[in-house]
């Protein structure tokens, strides 16, 4: 995100209609009627999400969050993004009460790639060095003989 937030003279020729601007497509105009139509009549942010999913590209959806968050004060713009993530996670796993293999692929399925990556650290510490050797055995693909 580097140059995010620009100042001084850099930011107003930067923003000049004429500087490196494109006219919007069909797809972009469509998706600025739906922001405007979805901060008076949608009932749920979602309901704007699925919309501008369909309208917008990745790097269009990107620009307008980052846009959307500079637009706030730091600290709102902080809470805000704290609470979408929050959102995004599945939380630590629950207590199990059938199958720990079925829970655990099912909270996997929900699970953040961050929080992936935690709980799997975290779990390859606590194995013993033969149940690590195990897991690396049952993990690898199978070779076919030829």
């Amino acid at each position: 995100m580097q140059n995010a937030r620009r100042s001084g003279a850099g930011a107003a020729q930067a923003q000049k209609p004429g500087r490196h601007h494109t006219a919007p497509t069909t797809n972009t105009q469509a998706a600025v009627r739906a922001i405007g139509a979805g901060l008076v009549y949608l009932p749920h942010p979602t309901d704007l999400a699925f919309i501008l999913h369909q309208r917008l590209d990745l790097p269009e959806r990107i620009w307008l969050a980052i846009s959307s968050l500079l637009s706030l004060p730091p600290d709102d713009a902080e809470e805000l993004a704290e609470c979408v993530l929050c959102d995004l996670r599945a939380g630590p796993p629950l207590v199990t009460f059938w199958s720990v293999r079925d829970d655990a692929r099912e909270w996997a399925m929900f699970a953040s790639p961050a929080e992936l990556r935690a709980y799997m650290a975290a779990c390859w510490q606590r194995l013993s060095e033969a149940d690590r050797k195990g897991f690396l055995r049952a993990a690898r693909p199978k070779r076919r003989a030829a």
